[in-house]
């Protein structure tokens, strides 16, 4: 009986699981300092509903994920410009709007192309 718990039995709660932030492989980044920014980046977000945002303005592209084949590698983005005039994010693949902490707007788009793996790249545009 004890046997049989040594090698079951663990001594402590186990950690959370990476897979639940970062679920299709091993995420890459640039620097410890870019991982550390986007987590603070995105703890800093809260969704919000489609129906009561109307995005108008200026959106730069601050972070991009790029999820192919169960390797994710997140990047600062470039800060393209995308200029937004009313409904004109309605082509788009997905988008989820989002607000930032200090009140800016700002919007996820989702890219999926059709793959047999992950094909998935992720930006998220803020406004100025």
């Amino acid at each position: 009986m004890f046997f049989f718990q040594a090698f079951c039995g663990t001594a402590q709660d186990a950690s959370p699981p990476r897979s639940a932030a970062y679920p299709f492989g091993h995420t890459y980044w640039a620097s410890a300092a870019d991982s550390a920014d986007f987590t603070a980046f995105r703890a800093g977000i809260s969704w919000v509903e489609e129906t009561l945002e109307t995005p108008t303005g200026d959106y730069h592209a601050v972070w991009r994920i790029g999820e192919h084949g169960g390797v994710a590698v997140v990047s600062r983005g470039d800060r393209t410009l995308w200029r937004i005039e009313g409904s004109s994010l309605i082509g788009l693949s997905m988008h989820l709007p989002f607000r930032m902490a200090d009140g800016r707007r700002g919007f996820m788009v989702v890219h999926e192309t059709p793959c047999g793996l992950i094909c998935r790249d992720t930006v998220y545009y803020v406004e100025d």
